[in-house]
């Protein structure tokens, strides 16, 4: 594949304390250079990225050169603002080289999705437009930060968010805690509402709450109180706590209503992940749940979620394995994204998204590996048409990830042929005899430099 030309780009900043420059993690991927330029200033000084959190898409930078700290303060940090309150967004919106200063008003305040990473984290809404390098800049109500601008609402006008500091510090105290970011935890239960009357009675919910099981009262009333536990994700420590048709009470101690909402403050309500991913990987938190009619705790220890397919992968190169003109790979977001398109959702062929979508790891490091392509040789003739069809099988052995398929095959090479099955029913046997003989000139028909990836190397039989 042919070397992409570099590209610049601009976004925003701000110093924190410990002479650290807090901003986005989407303006540092896949970087190969950082400068920072002062306000009112015209060097530009070398940047050093010390951590990247692309959940939350924030990045902390330093610099090196003692001269670029003269003359500077760090900003200090406030609380979640208030609905209604008036915000300003500071940065260097692609278009000019002078600060701007953009005023909106707090509009919401809730959990949402981040484009950058698809985590669904807290987020503030404004009524103010950030523009391509407003981003990193700091959000300020009455000379304190109250967040970062990271991105707009596509289709309309005037509408931005900000990372909250709640999230800003979750990323800065896990640094803190850890020595580098670990990430934000997750619970690993899907779950769905409990909304219908039939479905609490048949739960065994009605005239039954808070109140009683932990000696205090809710806040909640009952009857609108819990959510059904529809899956547990196997690699989670909440697998050997919580079963399907459980119902989650509370966590921590915090009544979660029927439609997954807690109490954030006073009259306003967010989903109770967020109480979820304000935890610290490794923290132990308590589960109530009714099961049966019978109300239970269980004390469960949190860790960042498993995916069987990769969201995003920043600052990473993309694993590969190539046998016999067959070409290998993991399915990941990016990946779909590169063959099918930013609508891929729509375009890729259903069992992919459906492993995109809804695969859950059952094993540790599994993942979804597909044959790619198969590059035209007469060792793989009649297989030219087989692109993006899973491997399930590798001579008998199913297959875990792709360097568990670099192991099987590269043992196998004594053997006369090997078999891979892909799904639905497919297979395609390769003569290992001739997958020698033609290996090189595979390779150099496509001017491929190596037949594997860096990162599979060390897998070689």
């Amino acid at each position: 594949m042919a070397n992409k030309t570099p590209k610049s780009s601009t976004s925003s900043g701000f110093v924190i304390s410990g002479k650290r420059v807090l901003g986005n993690a989407h303006g540092v991927a896949f970087h190969s250079v950082i400068r920072i330029r002062k306000y009112g200033g015209s060097r530009k000084y070398i940047a050093r990225v010390l951590h990247v959190g692309h959940e939350c898409d924030l990045a902390l930078l330093t610099v090196d050169d003692a001269d670029f700290w003269t003359d500077l303060a760090p900003l200090r940090f406030g609380g979640v603002p208030q609905l209604q309150d008036k915000i300003n967004v500071v940065g260097y919106p692609t278009g000019g080289d002078n600060i701007s200063v953009t005023q909106g008003i707090v509009s919401r305040v809730g959990v949402g999705k981040y484009s950058h990473s698809d985590e669904a984290l807290l987020t503030v809404q404004i009524d103010a437009a950030i523009n391509s390098g407003n981003s990193g800049g700091p959000a300020v109500k009455r000379s304190q930060v109250v967040g970062v601008a990271f991105e707009t609402l596509n289709d309309a006008e005037n509408i931005g968010y900000i990372i909250p500091t709640p999230v800003i510090e979750h990323f800065l105290k896990d640094i803190e805690r850890n020595g580098k970011y670990l990430g934000f935890c997750s619970l690993g239960v899907h779950w769905q509402r409990i909304e219908n009357k039939g479905m609490r009675l048949l739960l065994k919910l009605e005239s039954r709450g808070l109140q009683g099981f932990s000696g205090s009262k809710s806040v909640e009333s009952e009857k609108s109180q819990g959510i059904l536990v529809r899956k547990v994700e196997p690699l989670t420590e909440t697998f050997k706590a919580l079963k399907p048709n459980d119902v989650l009470m509370a966590f921590d101690g915090h009544p979660i209503a029927s439609d997954g909402t807690i109490s954030f403050r006073g009259s306003e309500r967010v989903l109770f992940s967020y109480l979820v991913t304000s935890k610290y990987v490794g923290e132990s938190v308590e589960l109530t749940f009714v099961r049966d009619g019978k109300f239970k705790r269980s004390k469960v220890t949190l860790r960042p979620m498993k995916q069987l397919v990769r969201v995003h992968m920043y600052d990473m190169q993309a694993s590969y394995f190539i046998y016999g003109g067959l070409v290998f790979t993991p399915l990941t977001f990016p990946y779909l994204e590169n063959e099918y398109g930013k609508k891929w959702d729509k375009k890729a062929p259903i069992k992919l998204c459906d492993h995109a979508f809804f695969g859950i790891p059952n094993k540790e490091n599994e993942q979804v590996v597909i044959l790619n392509q198969v590059l035209i040789s007469e060792v793989n003739i009649g297989y030219e048409t087989f692109s993006n069809l899973k491997v399930d099988k590798v001579n008998g052995t199913q297959i875990l990830n792709l360097a568990h398929l670099v192991q099987i095959v590269t043992s196998s090479l004594h053997l006369a042929f090997i078999e891979v099955q892909l799904e639905p029913d497919h297979l395609i046997v390769i003569d290992t005899k001739q997958a020698k003989s033609t290996h090189d000139e595979i390779l150099r028909q496509n001017n491929i430099p190596s037949d594997i990836s860096a990162d599979l190397k060390r897998h070689i039989s």
